[in-house]
């Protein structure tokens, strides 16, 4: 009994910091977003300082990779949320026991013979 209290304690203690950690990462995804489009342009300009190339097409992959990064980051705490809040799609397995107890009643009604 003791054991079993433990576990619980264990698997929750677990649980809280997975939840901490998604709340971390959401929260840099946040503050990363906000700079990136409050100082874009400036960033922009700063890499373009930087580097010789000064190509429309230099400059066009600066504007895909920092308009990408944060689609690619939001779908990674996305899936990070998902996996945090265990979300189970339940919608299959309801299905699926629907389905079950549907051909478990045909299978009945076909066993069963009416003697009339």
């Amino acid at each position: 009994m003791e054991t079993e209290k433990f576990q619980k304690y264990e698997r929750a203690v677990k649980h809280v910091r997975e939840l901490k950690e998604f709340y971390q990462h959401a929260a840099v995804f946040v503050g990363f977003l906000m700079v990136l489009f409050l100082f874009k342009q400036r960033i922009i300009d700063f890499i373009l300082a930087k580097t010789e190339h000064t190509g429309s097409g230099f400059l066009d992959w600066i504007h895909i990779n920092i308009n990408l990064i944060p689609f690619i980051w939001g779908a990674s705490v996305a899936i990070h949320g998902l996996y945090v809040y265990r979300l189970k799609f339940t919608f299959f397995k309801d299905w699926e026991n629907r389905k079950i107890q549907e051909l478990m009643h045909e299978e009945e009604q076909k066993n069963t013979v009416d003697w009339k």
